[in-house]
């Protein structure tokens, strides 16, 4: 049999072997037989990701993403509508990670199932608007739609919420300010698109601009920044048009002499320098205000962030959701006994391990100094398996270096909590999970997972 005849030969097995796997699991619902359905696919959900690499999000969370589409595929899959599964998921996979990269889109991030039931109440509020002449009333709106008055409320005042007003936008109020030309506060027509300058540089023309005369200011106005041509202005103005290009010639001359002194320069290199700054303190906010610098992980202002989102998500698609609480125990000691390098390889060791002990469609975070806290998406009584896993995972890895007895003995524990079977919001589901962890204990543990 030659090589091209044995690679179609065993595709098509392996197709055989998925489409028998898809089929029992829609009889069983076992989710050990979909982590081996996802298996197979770990190649399709990577490919399928890093065609969205350009979107500046990180591929790790495009595939995370990927991996929810296609569970979504495998718990809808019927294998009675002789619909390959590779194109099915496919589907599932790329329209998940659009939904991803939509929510993060904007400068106020809107969620996905909020922007469909915005699109629903619109399309509703344009047909009885047609129907009735007018404006509808909310109740109106929530007998067509079939929500509460209540949720209409709520969903149109968070239209408000999302709207991003222009920063050229200013008040209606136009103080004098000595003549001088306020570029901030130009509406509608006057707003200046061709002669767009940086911040600094504008902040530096404005003030320059002011120690000319109101005619001046004016004319270089209309001139430069609105487009019009000598003789609207000088008609406008009611002077002529040779007096128009006089005060063009003498002011940018004027300009030219302000601009060129010490003082001004000054400003515009302290002003660099300070955006400079600005801009490498922002850098470095958004790389430590959703990752521990120590661990790599995301922290726990992800964690609240993340748990929200998969909550709205699982409450969508009927799904269960778990978070699973992991300590170590003893760090304190640990520190003061071993010194900080032994307690960064500890940390760092632990982190590491639970990244590669769970899923990839798992989160994995730093909730405190000795706690990590893990979001498992369509995971529920599971969770206790898992725990039983991961502790069994992190304490050998202890028992390893010795790290388990001795003067500063490191221990592990775990909390769990169901979502929705034990708590409907993530503050309420974080809380109990913290409450397990707290009066966990190694034999209970087991005790629990079995």
């Amino acid at each position: 049999m030659s090589t091209e005849a044995s690679v179609t030969t065993s595709r098509k097995r392996a197709e055989e072997e998925v489409l028998q796997l898809l089929s029992d699991y829609r009889q069983t619902r076992k989710t050990e037989l979909r982590d081996r359905i996802v298996m197979q696919y770990t190649n399709l959900v990577e490919s399928v990701a890093r065609r969205f690499s350009g979107s500046a999000e990180p591929v790790e969370d495009l595939i995370q993403e990927g991996y929810i589409g296609l569970i979504t595929a495998i718990d809808l899959y019927d294998p009675t509508k002789n619909v390959k599964f590779s194109t099915y998921a496919t589907h599932f996979i790329i329209g998940q990670i659009k939904h991803f990269l939509r929510d993060r889109g904007k400068i106020i991030k809107e969620p996905a199932w909020l922007q469909e039931l915005n699109q629903r109440l619109t399309r509703a509020i344009e047909a009885l608007t047609q129907q009735l002449g007018r404006q509808p009333t909310n109740q109106e709106i929530a007998q067509t739609t079939g929500m509460s008055e209540e949720t209409v409320s709520e969903i149109m005042m968070t239209r408000e919420v999302f709207k991003v007003t222009s920063i050229h936008g200013g008040g209606d109020s136009d103080e004098d300010n000595g003549g001088a030309v306020d570029m901030e506060r130009q509406k509608g027509v006057d707003v200046a698109v061709s002669f767009q300058l940086p911040v600094e540089e504008r902040i530096v023309l404005e003030t320059a601009m002011q120690k000319l005369k109101e005619l001046e200011q004016t004319v270089i106005w209309e001139f430069y920044f609105k487009d019009r041509n000598q003789t609207e202005i000088a008609r406008q103005l009611g002077i002529s048009c040779n007096y128009v290009s006089h005060i063009l010639r003498n002011s940018t001359k004027k300009l030219k002499k302000i601009l060129a002194t010490d003082e001004l320069r000054d400003a515009q290199m302290k002003m660099a320098q300070m955006r400079r700054r600005m801009e490498e303190q922002q850098a470095f906010i958004e790389q430590h205000t959703v990752v521990d610098p120590q661990t790599r992980l995301y922290n726990r202002r992800y964690y609240e962030t993340r748990l929200e989102e998969e909550i709205c998500r699982a409450s969508r698609l009927g799904v269960e959701l778990s978070v699973l609480l992991i300590g170590l125990h003893g760090l304190p000691v640990f520190l003061r006994t071993y010194g900080t390098l032994k307690y960064d390889e500890a940390v760092g060791g632990i982190a590491g391990l639970l990244q590669r002990t769970v899923r990839r469609v798992d989160i994995v975070t730093r909730f405190s100094d000795e706690t990590f806290a893990l979001i498992l998406p369509h995971t529920g009584q599971n969770v206790r398996v898992v725990a039983c896993r991961v502790h069994r995972t992190l304490s050998g890895w202890l028992e390893e270096r010795g790290w388990h007895a001795g003067r500063a003995p490191l221990k592990i524990n775990a909390g769990w909590a169901l979502y929705p079977g034990e708590a409907q919001h993530s503050a309420e589901l974080t809380a109990l999970a913290e409450q397990r962890l707290q009066s966990d204990t190694e034999p209970e543990l087991m005790q629990r997972a079995a």
